[in-house]
């Protein structure tokens, strides 16, 4: 009587190519979800920057005097006169400034790389109450070469009344 030959124990090529897919789209997954994790963090921190830049912004024009003299006069700092009418949308003088990666103010004539542009409104309330100030800060991301700005990254908004 001949022995009985087995089969050894293993894989077939059928079940090795069928791991090996499996395989194969799940670490394709896991790639694009660590690149798109990367993406979200790298969005997430340019956009904190921008929040914290217009906050800063408002601060500052918040901290300016508003009020009024001993003699009962008012009394308003220069950099808190209205606005021209679209400061938000396009360069003002005195009512913009561009910020550098760390979202820091790039003085006049520096050549660092502009990364956000940061704008300011200032504007009475309503013609009927000059007392009251509506403030308005957007820093907007700094587009490719030659393409126009975007959507605000940040907007933050206040209003200041005068104050004795």
């Amino acid at each position: 009587m001949q022995p009985h030959i087995s089969a050894s124990p293993g894989f077939t090529l059928l079940e090795t190519i069928i791991a090996t897919s499996v395989l194969v789209t799940v670490l394709a997954g896991v790639a694009q979800l660590l690149i798109l994790g990367t993406r979200l963090a790298s969005s997430s921190g340019r956009h904190a920057h921008a929040v914290m830049s217009a906050q800063a912004k408002i601060e500052d024009l918040r901290a300016r005097r508003f009020g009024y003299d001993a003699e009962g006069d008012p009394v308003t700092d220069p950099v808190l006169t209205p606005s021209p009418a679209g400061s938000l949308y396009a360069d003002a003088g005195g009512y913009s400034e561009a910020l550098d990666d760390g979202a820091e103010v790039i003085p006049a004539g520096d050549e660092r790389q502009r990364t956000f542009t940061r704008r300011w409104a200032v504007a009475p309330l309503d013609r009927l109450s000059p007392e009251v100030l509506a403030i308005e800060v957007c820093v907007f991301r700094e587009p490719a070469t030659g393409a126009p700005l975007a959507a605000a990254e940040a907007c933050v908004a206040t209003i200041r009344t005068r104050q004795p």
